[in-house]
C-alpha cells in the first residue's frame, strides 16, 4: 500500500513521519508533497490508497486535491488533518467523500489508528473490486455474442444520475449501482463522454439549471437548491463556466 502525506509545513510532515506508529501498519511506500502540484505529479505516476492532506497551502487547496483524487483516483481514501475548525470546511469535505476530518493537535497514536482503519478500507475496497472485476469477466464472456455489458453499465449510470440530480452522489456509489468498480465506470465515462464522471454530472445539473430558469417560474437560489448546489457562489460560478454569463445574467437575457 502507499500513503502520500501533503502539508506545505516540514515540521508537519516531518511530525508525523517520526510520530505515526508505522510498525503497526503496512505500507509499501511512504511519500510526501509540500503543494497541491507536486501531490497531483505523484498522483500521475503513483497509486495512492491513502491520502492525508493539510487544507491551507500555496496554490491549490488540500479540499482542491482531494477533488482532484475523486474524480482521476476515486478508490483514494482520503484524510483531512488540518488546525481549521471552520464548518464551511468540515462541510466541503462531507461533500468530498472524506474518511475522517482531524484538528490538529492529534495524537499520533490517535492518527495510527485513523490510518488503520483505512487500510481496512482500502484492503476491503480492493477485494470488493476484484470481486467485480470477476463478475465483469464472467458478463463479458456471456455477452460477447449480444450486447456490451458495459454499454449496460453506463446506460444505467447516465439514466441513474439524470433521476438524481438534486443529490449528493458520488463515483463509488453510482459504481454500486451499475455493479462495476469506480475505476471501470471512470473509464467508461472518459472513452463515451471525453469527461469524468463528476465533470458530466456538474454539466448535467447546469444543464437542467438552464432549463428552469427559461421556464421564469424560479428565482436563481430556488434553481440553484433544485439542482443540487447548497452554495449560491459555487453555482454561480459553474454556471457561468458552462453557459459564458451568470445567471443573472443569463436570466436578464431570457427576459429580453
Amino acid at each position: 500500500m502507499t500513503i502520500l502525506i501533503v502539508d506545505d509545513e516540514e515540521l508537519a510532515v516531518r511530525g508525523i513521519l517520526d510520530g505515526v506508529r508505522w510498525d503497526q501498519l503496512h505500507f509499501d511506500k511512504v511519500l510526501t508533497a509540500r503543494s497541491y502540484q507536486d501531490a497531483v505529479s505523484i498522483f500521475s505516476n503513483t497509486f495512492v490508497d491513502i491520502l492525508v492532506s493539510d487544507i491551507e497551502m500555496p496554490g491549490e487547496s488540500g479540499l482542491q486535491l482531494i477533488e482532484y483524487a475523486n474524480e482521476h483516483s476515486p478508490n483514494t481514501e482520503c484524510i483531512i488533518l488540518t488546525c481549521h475548525d471552520e464548518f464551511d470546511y468540515a462541510r466541503t469535505a462531507v461533500r468530498l467523500n472524506c474518511m475522517e476530518y482531524v484538528l490538529k493537535p492529534v495524537r499520533y497514536q490517535k492518527l495510527t489508528e485513523i490510518l488503520m482503519q483505512a487500510e481496512e478500507r482500502s484492503a476491503q475496497r480492493r477485494r470488493k473490486e476484484q470481486i467485480q472485476h470477476y463478475g465483469e469477466q464472467y458478463i463479458d464472456s456471456l455477452a460477447k455474442e449480444t450486447r456490451s455489458d458495459s454499454g449496460n453499465a453506463l446506460d444505467t449510470a447516465v439514466q441513474y444520475i439524470d433521476s438524481h440530480l438534486t443529490d449528493e452522489l458520488s463515483v463509488r456509489e453510482l459504481a454500486s449501482v451499475c455493479f462495476i468498480s469506480a475505476d471501470h465506470l471512470t473509464r467508461l465515462f472518459k472513452k463515451k463522454f471525453g469527461i469524468s464522471v463528476s465533470e458530466y454530472m456538474q454539466e448535467r445539473r447546469i444543464r437542467l439549471a438552464g432549463e428552469l430558469m427559461r421556464r421564469q417560474e424560479m428565482s436563481i437560489s430556488m434553481v440553484a437548491n433544485k439542482v443540487g448546489f447548497g452554495n449560491y457562489s459555487y453555482f454561480t460560478e459553474q454556471f457561468k463556466k458552462f453557459y459564458g454569463m451568470t445567471p443573472r445574467e443569463y436570466q436578464k437575457q431570457l427576459q429580453k
